[in-house]
């Protein structure tokens, strides 16, 4: 059965979007079949792997408000192992949409079972708020992949997501279900510079055990790759933002396998 990762943090410019196309792509060449499903309304993961956002016929818009299944919402990519539920702007008024909705929390959540046997692992990009958009992504998931830009200010916002998360873990444990931290993921470390590694220490002592040992360094390579709308593993192969989150990848995969034995 898939494991579903919700990759958020309310605070924009971490590395959210770039780590959903990259770890997704790193998955799939690690042999996992992937879904990138893109909740954020500016559409970037979806425009990184390659589509146009104005050309989408089918939405994570549409799979939310209307009566549309996950499975019809799918789009295969150029990577036979990574798919996507595309994105648009049209997230943007998901909230006033769904403002009379009974349990409009939960609409991602129901739908979402229909295909947990079909992939290894399913990504939810989160947009930049702890709006009803993040909070189905949030009910959905099995565990939250947090990414920290190495900045005070995004350190500082680590324990308002951390919040978040234990609100709904409070109400998953009433239905027996378990929402955990996958890990917490420092992003755009500026190797020239101390006090990025100064962030990273205080993280890791806020979470010692659940801080992934990769970090995600600053990149020309990482800003390239969405131009041409691939992830960096197809850009810049060899370079070390491909090689960190193939790293990172690899620690998933790894901690998934001794949590399940």
């Amino acid at each position: 059965m898939g494991k579903i990762i919700a990759i958020a943090n309310q605070k924009g410019g971490v590395g959210k979007t770039t780590t959903s196309i990259n770890l997704g792509s790193a998955l799939s060449s690690s042999g996992k079949k992937v879904l990138l499903i893109d909740l954020d309304e500016q559409a970037n993961a979806t425009i990184g792997l390659g589509f146009s956002r104005e050309l989408i016929d089918i939405s994570t818009y549409d799979l939310l408000v209307n009566e549309i299944s996950l499975e019809e919402s799918i789009y295969k990519t150029n990577d036979p192992n990574l798919d996507i539920i595309p994105a648009s702007i049209k997230l943007a008024r998901v909230a006033t949409d769904l403002f009379n909705v009974a349990a409009k929390e939960l609409i991602l959540e129901k739908k979402i079972q229909s295909v947990k046997e079909v992939y290894d692992f399913i990504l939810i990009d989160c947009p930049p708020s702890l709006g009803v958009t993040s909070e189905n992504a949030l009910f959905a998931a099995d565990s939250v992949l947090i990414p920290v830009e190495c900045e005070y200010l995004a350190y500082d916002a680590l324990t308002q997501m951390v919040n978040k998360i234990n609100q709904v873990q409070a109400i998953q444990n009433q239905k027996g279900k378990i929402l955990t931290i996958e890990g917490v993921l420092l992003t755009k470390l500026d190797n020239r510079n101390i006090f990025g590694y100064k962030v990273a220490d205080k993280v890791r002592e806020l979470f010692p055990t659940k801080t992934f040992k990769t970090i995600i360094s600053r990149s020309a390579h990482l800003q390239d790759a969405p131009m041409q709308g691939k992830p960096v593993l197809k850009t810049a192969y060899h370079s070390r933002s491909s090689r960190e989150y193939r790293q990172l990848a690899t620690e998933i995969i790894k901690n998934n396998l001794e949590s399940n034995q």
